[in-house]
């Protein structure tokens, strides 16, 4: 499935002036966000897609949050409320939280993990909301949030893959550039 691009953060509730919101557009470097201080009951960032698209998976990678909920809306819509695209998850338990395990945990939801009805829809518009409830000493957040489109949807002629690009062989003939194989 290929990647869509964050072009904008549109708001967020706070941020760590070491550890902006605005790191998350930065998908090629390992730059993270955290809410401003360490006993916010709930932080949030909304992320303006390219374009309008359905999200068909989504990677989170975590940073202290115990819970991340995934929320969509269209920039055009006159609407405010924003609809579940992926239902709370947990991502550190109590346990977690008290021991520091899992603080940077990774996970990957398809499209059998997205809400039935949002993810069949286009949107331009993410909100990601996190809580930790658990740990009252940490500042937590996001380490990065990559969203997914449906096969096909790139227009590109080439794949990524990690940070390199794969091309379809059909487009790469080397016997034409004198090449033995």
């Amino acid at each position: 499935m290929p990647d869509l691009p964050i072009s904008d953060v549109v708001s967020f509730s706070s941020e760590d002036p070491a550890h902006c919101a605005k790191n998350l557009l930065k998908a090629d470097a390992f730059r993270k966000w955290n809410c401003q201080e360490a006993e916010e009951k709930q932080a949030s960032v909304i992320l303006q897609l390219e374009k309008a698209s359905e999200i068909n998976g989504i990677d989170i990678g975590n940073d202290w949050s115990a819970f991340i909920e995934v929320l969509v809306n269209r920039s055009s819509s006159d609407d405010p409320d924003y609809k579940v695209l992926l239902v709370t998850s947990s991502f550190m338990s109590p346990s977690d939280c008290k021991n520091g395990a899992n603080a940077s945990r990774v996970r990957m939801f398809g499209m059998d993990n997205l809400n039935k009805t949002t993810v069949k829809e286009k949107w331009d518009r993410v909100k990601i909301i996190c809580t930790q409830p658990y740990n009252k000493t940490v500042k937590y957040g996001l380490s990065f949030v990559r969203f997914l489109g449906p096969q096909g949807a790139s227009s590109k002629d080439s794949l990524s893959f990690g940070g390199f690009k794969l091309r379809d062989d059909a487009s790469d003939d080397v016997r034409h550039r004198g090449l033995c194989l």
